[in-house]
Parts: C-alpha cells; structure tokens; sequence
C-alpha cells in the first residue's frame, strides 16, 4: 500500500471553507485552535486509495493540532500501512492518558475493498480533552467520506466511459450493417463476402473497419478504394445475394 502512496496522482484539495462547515456543524467543537488545522488539512490530496489521503493525516494535524500522530490501516489484503509523524516521536512514548485512539471502518460501496484502521494522536505536556476526542473523530469521517467521494467519482466516470463506448459500439454497428448492404446490393454479394471486402478495404488503406464503412454510407459505394483492392478483391466466391 506504501508505493501506491507515492506513485498516486495528486488530487485537487479540499476547499477550506467546506473544511470549515464540516467543524462548525458540530456544537461541541471548540473552534478557537481550528483555523490552522482547517487550512492544514485542505492540503491533503483526495484519492480512490486511503492510504493516500490517511497517509498525509499525521503531517497535516501536528503540530496544529497533537503533538504526534499515527495511522495504521489496512485492507485485509496487504501488509499493514503505518505512518508515524513525527518519525523521532516512537523514541520518546508518553503515557496511556496522554493519548487518543479513534478506530474506524469504512465498508465498501462501489466495488472497492473494504477497509479499517486507528488513527492516535498523543500530547508530551496535557491530556486529550473532550473537544479533541470530538475533533479526532470529526477528522477521521471527514478523511473516510473524502474518500468515499473520490471512489463515487471514479465509480461514475468508469460508468461514463461504459456507456459512451456502448454507443460507439452501436453506432459503429449499425454503420458497418449499412455499408455493408450496399456491397452486397452494388456487388451482388454475400453477407460474408461483402464484410470481407470493407474488412480488406480497411487492411490495405489503414483504415479502421468503421471508416471504411463511414464513407462508403457517405458515398454509397466502395469505388474510393477499388484501387486499393485491385487484386484481393474478393477471396470469397461470387454468390448471389440472398
């Protein structure tokens, strides 16, 4: 999961003012340490893959928000993914009352593997307060719905890309169907023999078989490539059309 971290494409970051509604819809946040946390956090990268945005969470809230940071998470798939920041701070471990785990699951909704993990914060100098436990937590399920988004988006544009080559493919169908009744009717050929000749028509003009057929519909005849075809014709037998 590490080398898909470095090797992801950087998403656009989050707008700070949609980060700033996320905090502020919740009462029971104390707001007065917020800002720099908002604008560290809109630097995260969004991504399909959450190891890529969860990767950027610990850099992100120290020390703006904790003075360390860890997510551990996985996918029941590959080993453990585990970032520590800052890295120097497993040499230095503070008390159990000093820190604050969030664990969390995020089930899979658009063909993605499920995943999970624990995200802790820790302070050298204070206690975790009921305002940073709710902080803590608001970050965790801001961090999974980034994610969630990010899968929909490409969930959608994998839909979107189905379909358009669907109607490619009808498209193309129903034009080489076409081009293909007019050999027929101009050469009084078979079904066969005449598809054979525009697939011949597309090998010796480097043409794709959809082109082809394209201009003879364009045209209403094959006469553009006969040239071309001087020769291999036709490697079938001449049979009435049915």
């Amino acid at each position: 999961m590490t080398d898909r971290m470095t090797a992801a494409d950087a998403a656009p970051a989050i707008a700070e003012a949609n980060l700033g509604a996320f905090f502020r819809h919740r009462t029971d946040v104390p707001t007065a340490c917020c800002a720099a946390l908002i604008s560290s956090l809109s630097e995260l990268r969004g991504s399909d893959d959450p190891v890529v945005t969860f990767g950027g969470l610990p850099g992100a809230c120290v020390p703006e928000f904790a003075d360390g940071c860890q997510v551990e998470l996985s996918d029941g798939t590959e080993p453990l993914f585990r970032v520590t920041h800052p890295e120097s701070a497993t040499a230095h471990p503070v008390g159990p009352d000093q820190m604050l785990s969030i664990p969390f699951r995020a089930m899979s909704r658009t063909g993605y593997p499920s995943y999970a993990g624990v995200v802790t914060h820790w302070w050298t100098a204070r206690t975790p307060t009921e305002g940073d436990a709710v902080i803590a937590d608001l970050m965790v399920k801001h961090l999974v719905a980034f994610v969630d988004h990010e899968r929909l988006m490409a969930a959608v544009a994998r839909a979107e890309d189905r379909a358009a080559s669907l109607a490619m493919e009808a498209i193309s169908g129903r034009t080489i169907n076409l081009a293909t009744g007019i050999v027929m009717h101009q050469d009084r050929l078979a079904a066969d023999d005449a598809e054979n000749l525009l697939r011949q028509s597309a090998r010796m003009t480097g043409r794709d078989l959809y082109q082809v057929a394209a201009s003879v519909v364009r045209s209403g005849s094959l006469a553009a490539d006969r040239a071309a075809l001087s020769g291999v014709r036709c490697v079938g037998t001449h049979r009435p059309a049915r």
